[in-house]
């Protein structure tokens, strides 16, 4: 039994030995990664072996993995897996910028945070291994993606601040916010709750997250306190920039200001020959990023939002805006600012004719001169960076004003991955506080307002407990401080108060003199995190100060005077100058969500155009202030729209319409045509016939001409009114014939020309009495011609009075109708006309129906007049030729009732050209002419004796029947 026991102890004691060895050896290969690295030729530059520790979360090489150089492409595959084929694991595409010296350090940690999270995959039987690709600013936003198989598909992208809407708006990012709901629900903690606070707007547009936080940006300020020392020295009025001097006062946002530091640019550089002021040139668009803080610091908004046009805009053009900006002419044009621009651009600039437009304006690069790379690197101060490095001479300070600026970067998950639930762990993972990749990417803040970056988030300290720390000797100490622009010095003894400390104001003690009974009181106080006078707490304000009140309005800042000597500048004061700093800094568009233009209009650099042209001047007349920052407001509006094609609700105007070329050019009001893009016009038809444009010198020469034949016409009727050619026509009816056809020419004049009430009713009211006149001559003449004729006893039958009657009636009935219709309409209407995108319209004026029902009712009688005269015309056809003028008549009436539809269309149909009214209204005064030429040329040659005249028809009548009709002989 005890042999049985024994063998069984080992039995298990072997399974337990090879279980821990065969685990062991599947845990070592999960902690082994395999990384093959390429240059920018794609040129295979190494392949090294990494080990992660599951402990610091880090690879233990983490350090040599950071400093690799020049690589442009890189895949790290566990080490088990790296030399499988492509169809056996899954390879995310991770897009990265550049960073300085093209150092392989934010590289290293999106490796080191894949490594658990792929981990996790494998264990759910996903393989995955991660490609990073770098690239750069430009192609990270610009470049096309995922178009087709020519193109790269990455899955995921670094963005900056402003680049995240360009390509949310192109379609190829994800909305987050369904992941961020998931988020919340999985920790407890909202993305909006954890980010700073005004790095919201540049992550959200309307209720979509864009990006997920990852990297902060913010500038400060930092000046060179050696250089400070030598001109105070020399006699010049300067002070250490708050925290480093009390003499600011507790309020220094409102001493501690941007006209101070201009003044001290002014005094630095007169004492020191050099220019007292710089931006940090390591960066484009610095100056930018310095003119938007220096605009949000003087209450003057750089962007606008255009309500009405749905568009962001240029925000400080006003007369005020501009007069508060000149504070900073001087530091520009008398050079207190170091150059900060590549001069050769500049040169091309001055030796070019000055730009015409906008897209002519010179875009002008930031010169990079390495600052940090030089032992001393700044004169005075400098507009700066966070630095994750020490210079001895040069000091953090608080930013003057009310705000710098505040960007960053985050990822964005493209639409085309397969995996995004995956990938949206996977940056669960670089953001997860219990890890250490979120503070490696930042040096001293995170986009998360609770979570410092790696320099910071050590020292994380209560403003309590650093006041109990800075009080923890007992005794009696000088402190100084700044009253009334006084500097005055007070002793205060460090006490305790149970588990906490406090101090004690004795203002009777013999080394306070009786000055301070006027501002401090015998009272104890103790450490808290705010001060506050009814509670009798102090709070911990910076390195050796605290903040005292001393009533319940007023906080008098304390600094201990053993720091007077100390010169150097502790992490943890840094750290607590930017997190004032963060609490101020505000993005480009503030107080806007981001947008696709911020990404345009920050790389046509209108910022740096303004400066040079104050720091060098484009030529010696130089234009004035007022008109350079309206240029630049110009720039800005233009580079701020976006494309038309983006845009839903397109505003536009249209020019009056320029005559010579017939068209309207088109101003679009909200949104930027591209040149190439055939969806949206550059300009429209006119919407009438111009005056001095061909087509309408046509219509006034033809119709111009018509009227002067018919006038013509007229006199040679009247003047041959008693020749026998003459009266065989018939006088009544060549006159009617003649004047109603003048006044339809009359009605082509006015089609020409701007429409106009008037001119409308005018037209409607010619043309209708003019065909309506034509109609009745055919009508009674072909009445009269087929009665005559076929009539046995004319003399009892005076046929002529009756039709004159008829067509009478039918003449006072349409001027009733057309006085009617002159009553029940507008004169012009507004009429819609939809340009190539059916989605934008303009509106134009046109002369109106007026009322449908009576406009119907004029055309319906001519219509019906119409076609009694064919009829009555067709039943003479078997007239004999010799005595038939019925065909002629019959013939003009089919040609009349062409020109009756043509001018009904002409009303009723709204033609997309207008060269169709030309031909229509040319139509129908030739049409009128040549019917008009067809009855009297025959009596013009027979006048003129150039043929025999030929009689229609001979009848025996009464003499005023002889006269009228034109009729002579007998029939029997």
């Amino acid at each position: 039994m005890n042999l049985f026991c024994v063998l069984l102890y080992i039995y298990f004691l072997i399974i337990t030995v090879l279980y821990q060895h065969v685990n062991g050896s599947l845990n070592d290969n999960l902690l082994n990664f395999t990384l093959i690295t390429y240059d920018e030729n794609y040129e295979l530059t190494g392949r090294h072996e990494y080990t992660y520790n599951y402990t610091t979360h880090l690879f233990n090489e983490f350090n040599q993995m950071k400093e690799l150089q020049n690589i442009k492409s890189s895949i790290l595959c566990n080490s088990q897996d790296i030399d499988k084929n492509e169809d056996e694991k899954n390879t995310i595409l991770f897009w990265n910028t550049y960073f300085t010296n093209n150092l392989f350090n934010s590289s290293a940690i999106y490796y080191s945070a894949f490594c658990e999270w792929a981990n996790e995959q494998r264990n759910k039987g996903n393989l995955f291994c991660l490609r990073i690709d770098t690239v750069t600013w430009v192609e990270n936003v610009n470049d096309i993606i995922c178009k087709d198989e020519t193109t790269p598909c990455p899955d995921l992208i670094i963005l900056g601040t402003t680049q995240f809407s360009y390509r949310y708006n192109n379609g190829e990012t994800l909305d987050l916010t369904k992941y961020f709901r998931k988020y919340f629900k999985k920790t407890g903690n909202s993305v909006d709750s954890l980010i700073n606070k005004n790095s919201f707007y540049d992550y959200h547009i309307g209720n979509d997250w864009l990006a997920v936080p990852l990297i902060t940006d913010f500038r400060n300020f930092r000046f060179n306190i050696s250089t400070f020392d030598y001109c105070i020295r020399q006699g010049f009025d300067l002070h250490y920039p708050p925290p480093l001097s009390d003499y600011w006062g507790i309020n220094y946002k409102e001493t501690w200001t941007w006209e101070k530091v201009f003044e001290y640019a002014k005094l630095i550089t007169n004492c020191t020959g050099l220019p007292g002021f710089r931006l940090y040139d390591n960066n484009d668009y610095e100056d930018l990023k310095f003119f938007t803080t220096l605009c949000q610091s003087l209450d003057i908004p750089f962007i606008i939002d255009d309500i009405d046009l749905d568009i962001k805009k240029c925000g400080f053009r006003k007369k005020e805006y501009i007069q508060k900006l000149s504070i900073f002419k001087e530091l520009f044009e008398n050079h207190y600012i170091e150059k900060w621009l590549y001069e050769d651009d500049i040169i091309e600039w001055q030796n070019k004719p000055y730009p015409s437009n906008i897209e002519e304006q010179p875009i002008f690069k930031i010169h990079y001169t390495g600052v940090y790379d030089n032992d001393i690197y700044i004169n005075g101060m400098i507009y700066d960076v966070p630095i994750d490095k020490e210079y001895p001479d040069i000091k953090y300070s608080y930013m003057p004003g009310y705000s710098t600026f505040l960007g960053g970067s985050g990822l964005i998950i493209t639409k085309a991955t397969k995996y995004p639930d995956q990938l949206f762990e996977y940056i669960e993972n670089l953001i997860n506080q219990d890890y250490p990749y979120f503070s490696e990417l930042n040096a001293f803040k995170t986009p998360f307002e609770n979570v410092d970056g790696k320099r910071c988030s050590k020292i994380k300290i209560s403003k309590k407990d650093n006041c109990i720390s800075l009080l923890n000797l007992n005794g009696t100490y000088p402190y100084y401080y700044s009253y009334n622009n006084n500097l005055n010095i007070i002793y205060i003894s460090h006490i305790s108060k149970e588990s906490n400390r406090g101090i004690f104001l004795n203002t009777k003690s013999n080394l306070n003199s009786g000055l301070y009974n006027n501002i401090f009181q015998n009272v104890e106080f103790e450490c808290d995190n705010e001060a506050d006078y009814t509670k009798k707490t102090i709070t911990y304000s910076s390195e050796y100060r605290i903040e005292v009140p001393i009533n319940e309005n007023e906080i008098i800042i304390l600094k201990a005077m053993t720091d007077i000597a100390v010169n150097k500048q502790t992490n943890e004061a840094i750290c607590s100058i930017f997190d004032d700093t963060l609490q101020i800094a505000k993005p480009y568009q503030f107080p806007y969500s981001t947008f696709s233009g911020l990404s345009k209009f920050e790389s046509k650099a209108p910022i740096s155009l303004l400066f040079a042209h104050l720091y060098y001047k484009y030529n010696e007349t130089e234009r004035t202030f007022e008109e350079n920052i309206n240029e630049c407001c110009d720039i800005i509006d233009y580079e701020l729209l976006p494309d038309c094609s983006d845009k839903k609700d397109i505003k536009f105007n249209l020019s009056s319409c320029i005559e010579h070329s017939n068209i309207m050019e088109i101003s679009y009001l909200n949104c930027r045509k591209e040149n190439n893009d055939i969806n949206f016009e550059n300009y429209v038809q006119c919407t009438y016939i111009p005056l001095y444009n061909i087509r309408g010198i046509i219509m006034l020469c033809i119709g111009s001409f018509s009227i002067i034949i018919e006038i013509s016409f007229m006199v040679f009727i009247y003047l041959n009114r008693t020749k026998k050619c003459i009266l065989r026509g018939g006088l009544i009816f060549l006159i009617c014939l003649v004047v109603s056809s003048t006044i339809l020419g009359i009605s082509s004049l006015f089609r020409v020309g701007k429409i106009k009430s008037f001119k409308c009713v005018l037209e409607f009211w010619t043309m209708i009495i003019g065909i309506t006149g034509n109609i009745s001559c055919y009508s009674i003449k072909s009445k009269i011609i087929i009665s005559i004729f076929n009539n046995k006893d004319l003399i009892k039958i005076n046929y002529k009075y009756k039709s004159f009657l008829e067509h009478i009636f039918i003449g006072i009935l349409q001027l009733v109708l057309l006085t009617f219709w002159t009553l029940t309409q507008n004169g012009v209407e507004m009429k819609k006309k939809y340009l190539k995108n059916k989605s934008i319209y303009y509106e134009y004026q046109q002369c109106s129906m007026g009322n449908e029902y009576i406009f119907s009712l004029i055309f319906f009688v001519d219509y019906i007049l119409l076609l009694l005269s064919i009829y009555v015309a067709y039943q003479g056809r078997n007239i004999p030729d010799e005595f038939n003028e019925s065909k002629k008549v019959f013939i003009s009436s089919l040609i009349s009732f062409g020109m009756l539809i043509l001018c009904h269309i002409s009303k009723v149909t709204d033609f997309e050209k207008l060269e169709v009214y030309v031909i229509i209204t040319v139509i129908i005064v030739i049409a009128t002419l040549a019917i008009n030429v067809t009855f009297i040329s025959s009596l013009i040659f027979s006048i003129f004796h150039v043929e025999p005249a030929r009689s229609s028809v001979l009848v025996i009548s009464k003499q005023n029947v002889i006269n009228d009709l034109g009729m002579k002989d007998s029939i029997n």
